[in-house]
């Protein structure tokens, strides 16, 4: 495992996941029932920026830094933006950016919980020191895979999870697919979100018709794809699949991603779809 999202932390990449991820955790919020978050590829949790290895690509500055000039207005934001300006203390200028385990316990009620999985044994270090007393929240040292099938179904019987893998591995997408249907069996009714890069189509487009197949509800494709010149190097774009996507999640999303790219001072595309499937 040779991925370290230090370098890519704070990318538009991040600010599309953590975005969406923050309005699911505000719409589980809307009961007061407990929930369960599982992260199965935590990492590190949080992030400096100025780190040697975020300032060799720079991606946060087109990144976080565009959106927070852009956007930071924007009431439809301002849940996402707190979490951000949570980390960086009373300090304009940032210095940190936070991984989604840290956006999770932002929006953790007293008695929900939140389940972390992560393989680097430095960052399971990292996890345990931000983590440790706080009762709600265990970091395991496994493979995000298998915690599908070891940490669910959660006793609350209500909750996301959240699959965010480093596409190290070329069977990567496969590799979710085998996840999802161990997941299917166990919690079926929960909801699950899952990043992936967008690079080749056809393999992307396959992965829906895959996904579609497993017996969930409805998938929620929500894309959003920056044009570079050709000599730009970095990731040109990014889903999120949402299975059993929250009532009004759709709408939320149309009202707010087109302006993803004017914040961001980009220019590109952004795909909302919903997959109506029936569960079974």
């Amino acid at each position: 495992m040779n991925y370290r999202h230090l370098y890519h932390a704070g990318s538009f990449s991040d600010v599309f996941k953590h975005f969406i991820f923050t309005e699911l955790l505000l719409k589980l919020r809307e009961k007061k029932t407990p929930f369960c978050v599982i992260d199965t590829h935590a990492g590190l949790g949080l992030y400096n920026i100025h780190s040697m290895e975020a300032q060799k690509t720079l991606e946060y500055q087109t990144g976080i830094e565009y959106f927070l000039q852009n956007a930071s207005k924007d009431p439809d934001l301002d849940a996402y933006i707190r979490v951000v300006r949570s980390v960086n203390g009373s300090e304009e200028k940032l210095k940190n950016y936070p991984g989604s385990p840290f956006f999770a316990r932002f929006y953790l009620g007293k008695n929900d919980r939140l389940r972390l999985s992560e393989l680097h044994l430095e960052d399971i270090k990292v996890l345990n020191g931000f983590f440790e007393k706080d009762p709600r929240i265990k970091v395991f040292f496994q493979d995000g895979y298998q915690s599908l099938k070891a940490l669910l179904p959660p006793p609350e019987r209500r909750g996301v999870v959240l699959i965010d893998p480093p596409f190290e591995r070329r069977d990567e997408f496969k590799a979710i697919i085998e996840g999802l249907k161990e997941a299917q069996k166990r919690f079926a009714h929960g909801i699950y979100a899952i990043w992936y890069p967008l690079k080749e189509m056809k393999i992307v487009d396959q992965f829906y018709k895959e996904l579609s197949c497993l017996g969930f509800g409805n998938i929620l494709r929500l894309e959003m794809t920056i044009h570079r010149e050709p000599q730009e190097e970095g990731l040109k774009g990014c889903g999120m699949a949402i299975l059993n996507p929250p009532w009004q999640l759709e709408e939320k999303m149309k009202k707010v991603l087109p302006r993803f790219l004017d914040y961001l001072n980009a220019k590109g595309t952004i795909v909302i779809n919903n997959q109506k499937n029936s569960p079974s």
